[in-house]
């Protein structure tokens, strides 16, 4: 686990839900990651409710750009469940 890195910037590189996934995985075991930016991904619900079950367990964001992305009410929905627990966001 990177324990330096604190910016992430990957907007407008198509990761989608797989991506997503993957990027959640991380986010989930990372303590030194505060800034986030996957705008402009294709990530939709499916990528949101990986990326809120990451928020819900991760307590060093403080900033997540999703802008851009088609995460439609059921991504919004979980997203929104997550930053009910999180306490950094």
């Amino acid at each position: 686990v990177n324990a330096s890195l604190t910016s992430l910037y990957l907007g407008a590189n198509q990761i989608a839900d797989e991506g997503a996934e993957h990027l959640a995985g991380a986010l989930r075991v990372n303590a030194s990651l505060t800034s986030v930016d996957i705008s402009s991904n294709g990530v939709g619900p499916v990528g949101a409710e990986h990326l809120a079950g990451a928020l819900r367990v991760n307590a060093s964001l403080t900033t997540l750009d999703l802008g851009g992305n088609k995460i439609g009410p059921g991504g919004a929905e979980h997203l929104a469940g997550a930053l009910r627990v999180n306490a950094s966001l």
